[in-house]
């Protein structure tokens, strides 16, 4: 009955039922055609090869895995910050061992230009590390010749001591927004504790001024504080240098200033010299130590800020020196002793800032935020390490000290303590210490510009919250700095020293 309805009316109406028939067709087939799209992607972002080899894909933040996988032209020029970091403090460490059998990273189809014949060529070019590639079960298919690491890809993916610490520790040329900057400078510090509770050493080697011109130079500084390599409290010292006696490398960490240098060994040990005169000339510091990291404990290079050129990194958070540090009064002799090394550098023109390490039972961390006229720069961070290394990283909410004033002079003032909160997702530190060192420089600048206090302080105290949801309450020592605006000096403080300085 329904097949005599349909042919009859075929038969009466032919040019609209083929119409009718048509329109039925092409919905149905464009159905069809999504579906099949559709499943063909799901398939391929479930694919392993299509996405890099991995269960787990780190692309850079804000980019779409879609147009990543499509070569799109919003992908071409997309980084990971911090890449090698990531996978050697992160992905690839022995924190995640069980969990992580391998990682690579992968460079595919990124668009560059040959010249031929004097004319631009496109290609597209993928890049790999062939042995993480290979363990990932995702090598290239080899049709002619070799393809295994070259030096480039170890020391990208696991550098001995010695590359590691030159990658993070050479020394910088002004880059364009910096050049013929007179404020421009570039230092090693150094922090080491001395043994006995004998007090402890700031050591800074600095190149500083208008170094691609002839307006710069070397400058030492160094401040023993404590202990009886000294007539008083504090000692400092300081020797300044003509450019024509300084040397600096943009591959590696050596500097000579004068007399005074630092040397990183092929075994990764910084081989720190030095000879300083104090400030009156009434004494000479000499120091000869060799620094180095049982574990890795380090902050990788980063910019601080993009309204002023500042750099920073922290090469040996938590290390060990060997050697002596001498004064006329005799030589404090350090075996094992705790020392802090970071590098920093960058345009300084009013420019101020809090920082700090400390050592709290298995943890050891550096805090800091900039601010140019009084004004934050970029976020402020808190970087916890452990003994397998970089542990978390932490915003910064409040830094806050409680201080002491004078009711007679309201403005003279000296911190006594220090809360620091910081949090990440659902955990959160708090750092509480009391200052049981302070050492205060009063700076000054241009006339009429409100004074600046910058203090060097030394305390203990507590370190309380929850890392990756888990209670931590750990008792630590550390050092941290801050400055304070508007301050005037009290005058009976000890540990005072002014400073003049042009703006």
């Amino acid at each position: 009955m329904i097949t005599r309805l349909v042919l009859r009316s075929v038969a009466q109406r032919p040019v609209r039922t083929a119409l009718l028939l048509a329109g039925y067709g092409l919905g149905v087939g464009v159905t069809v055609a999504l579906l099949s799209i559709a499943t063909a992607m799901l398939e391929q972002a479930r694919d392993r090869d299509l996405v890099g080899g991995g269960d787990l894909t780190v692309l850079p933040v804000g980019l779409d895995l879609e147009t990543f996988k499509t070569g799109g032209v919003s992908s071409m020029y997309f980084t990971i910050e911090q890449a090698p970091f990531l996978y050697r403090e992160a992905i690839g460490s022995d924190r995640y061992e069980g969990r992580i059998k391998s990682a690579a990273p992968w460079i595919d189809d990124a668009l560059l230009y040959l010249r031929a014949d004097g004319d631009p060529v496109p290609v597209v070019a993928s890049g790999e590390i062939p042995s993480l590639s290979e363990a990932l079960d995702v090598a290239s298919d080899l049709l002619r010749g070799r393809w295994e690491d070259v030096g480039a890809d170890r020391a990208w993916a696991s550098p001995d001591d010695s590359t590691l610490y030159a990658q993070l520790d050479r020394f910088h040329r002004p880059p364009p927004a910096a050049r013929g900057d007179s404020t421009w400078a570039e230092w090693h510090y150094f922090n080491i504790l001395l043994p006995e509770d004998r007090g402890w050493l700031y050591l800074t080697y600095m190149v500083a001024g208008d170094i691609e011109g002839d307006r710069w130079g070397g400058r030492m500084l160094a401040t023993l504080v404590g202990g009886d390599l000294g007539p008083s409290r504090e000692r400092t010292f300081e020797a300044v240098v003509e450019g024509t006696d300084v040397e600096f490398f943009s591959d590696r960490p050596d500097v000579r200033i004068g007399a005074s240098t630092v040397g990183l060994t092929p075994e990764g040990r910084y081989e720190l010299f030095a000879r300083v005169p104090a400030e009156d000339r009434s004494d000479t510091l000499r120091v000869r130590l060799s620094i180095h990291a049982p574990e890795r404990r380090y902050v990788p290079p980063l910019e601080v800020g993009e309204e002023i050129v500042s750099g920073y990194t922290v090469p040996i958070l938590d290390g060990n020196a060997d050697g002596e540090i001498c004064t006329r009064r005799g030589c404090a002799v350090i075996r094992e002793g705790r020392a802090y090394h970071d590098h920093n550098w960058g345009t300084w023109r009013d420019v101020t800032w809090d920082w700090g390490t400390w050592r709290a039972g298995p943890y050891a961390l550096v805090y800091g935020g900039v601010f140019e006229n009084r004004v934050p720069v970029g976020a402020r961070f808190l970087f916890v390490t452990d003994s397998l290394g970089f542990r978390q990283i932490f915003e910064i909410e409040d830094i806050s000290y409680d201080w002491e004033s004078r009711p007679d002079v309201p403005a003279s003032r000296l911190p006594t303590d220090l809360r620091l909160l910081a949090r990440n997702g659902q955990d959160s530190l708090v750092l509480e210490a009391r200052v049981a060192t302070a050492r205060v420089t009063d700076v000054r600048t241009a006339e009429g510009l409100p004074a600046r206090a910058f203090f060097q302080l030394q305390g203990a105290g507590t370190l309380r919250g929850f890392l990756d949801a888990a209670p931590i309450d750990a008792q630590g020592e550390g050092f941290f700095e801050t400055w304070s605006w508007g301050w005037e000096p009290r005058p009976a403080a000890s540990a005072q020293r002014r400073q003049s300085r042009a703006d």
